[in-house]
């Protein structure tokens, strides 16, 4: 199989779990680099937590943000998707009313409003700060410059979130749920998805889909590896997406991308 180009998650994918990228998944993915093949991170994380990583990766990648709602290369924005002002507060009521948390991103925008131990967290993460806003400061931001919504995306403990998922699912609104940890969930624009993001990409990029490689580990990854031309879960990929998975790899801590890169022959 011709590989044009390698899509990764990032979190509990490409990075280990202290958030780091292995050296041997950055001499692999250099190394595939080098050898013509385009690299794009897809990730759940806003504009500036992914640019955080391809700035340790050191690679050029072309980069799918807020579960490929935001499309982009460099500073150029490609592609845009939003949920309504009314979705995303809604969501804000129910997860306040629950004990959780509720941010918001808005193109390269990060905004909470509260600062608490999951910002403090995220962070660290992502190397950026978000601004602090009451909800109505936000909508007057939001309608102010022309922007839009994004995502928005619920935080707690997985007891909470599990909670607060249950009841958005049983409520009619035009936004789709999924989860990228067991202590966020994302509340994305319907129709949007890793996987429409690889499409988006392949279009642009003129790369058939069959010559593409993707790695996930969790929910939001199914609709990528599915797309994907070979479909590749970690080794700590949860039981849904390795089931879907046409290649088990081994962990996000062990190198995984490395190892599945080396072993299916695509770089030598």
């Amino acid at each position: 199989m011709k590989i044009s180009l390698i899509c990764m998650d990032i979190d509990g994918t490409l990075v280990n779990d202290n958030k780091n990228i292995s050296d041997k998944n950055i001499a692999a993915l250099k190394k595939a680099s080098d050898m013509g093949i385009r690299l794009a991170l897809v990730s759940g994380r806003y504009p500036a937590g992914v640019r955080h990583i391809e700035e340790q990766l050191g690679i050029r990648c072309l980069k799918a943000a807020i579960a490929g709602a935001y499309i982009f290369e460099g500073d150029k924005c490609l592609y845009s998707q939003y949920i309504s002002r009314e979705t995303a507060y809604r969501v804000y009521d129910i997860a306040k009313k629950e004990g959780g948390d509720c941010w918001f991103f808005s193109g390269e925008n990060w905004y909470v409003t509260a600062m608490n131990k999951w910002v403090r967290a995220e962070m660290l993460y992502v190397a950026a700060s978000p601004d602090v806003v009451t909800i109505d400061e936000l909508d007057s931001i939001i309608l102010n410059r022309n922007a839009v919504i994004n995502k928005a995306l619920v935080t707690g403990s997985p007891d909470i979130v599990k909670k607060i998922h249950k009841i958005l699912s049983s409520m009619e609104f035009n936004a789709q749920l999924g989860f990228s940890s067991d202590t966020y969930l994302e509340v994305i624009p319907k129709g949007v998805d890793k996987g429409t993001a690889l499409e988006r990409l392949c279009e642009i990029y003129d790369i058939p889909l069959e010559n593409t490689v993707a790695f996930g580990d969790e929910e939001l990854d199914i609709p990528l590896i599915e797309k994907a031309g070979m479909g590749i879960a970690m080794g700590n990929a949860v039981k849904e997406l390795k089931d879907k998975a046409d290649y088990i790899t081994i962990s996000n801590n062990e190198a995984g991308i490395a190892y599945a890169l080396y072993d299916l022959k695509i770089i030598q």
